[in-house]
């Protein structure tokens, strides 16, 4: 799993979370995590599955994360956006650093009861 610290971005720096982002108009959810992808790792990622989508409430914000997982991709991995991140890497799971967002921590729990099974996750916690 390939992993970013946040760093300077006003909200949550210091801890690792999953690359991604904001849809640009007229974006499908995948065009926007295979652009993001890219952007902030420098992988060019192919057959995204969506696996899970996790509701958010943050600082009076709400949302929705849309997870996708990827066997195959190409290029070379690195910190894309510097301004944004100042470490990244992949990790096994097992090995995840100690300040990964719960929300990812939760999603890797997911993953390895139900690699197969696709997840809707409701709640702010």
């Amino acid at each position: 799993m390939f992993l970013l610290r946040r760093h300077r971005t006003g909200a949550l720096d210091g801890w690792y979370s999953l690359p991604g982002g904001h849809l640009e108009l007229g974006e499908t959810i995948t065009e926007c995590a295979t652009r993001e992808c890219s952007e902030e790792t420098g992988i060019e990622v192919e057959n995204l599955k969506l696996r899970r989508i996790h509701s958010y409430l943050f600082r009076g914000d709400q949302g929705l994360n849309f997870i996708f997982t990827s066997k195959k991709w190409t290029g070379s991995p690195h910190i894309g956006e510097p301004e944004f991140f100042n470490d990244g890497g992949f990790f096994l799971f097992d090995e995840l650093p100690l300040k990964t967002l719960s929300w990812v921590k939760s999603v890797v729990d997911g993953y390895r009861k139900n690699q197969n099974d696709f997840e809707l996750v409701e709640n702010f916690n």
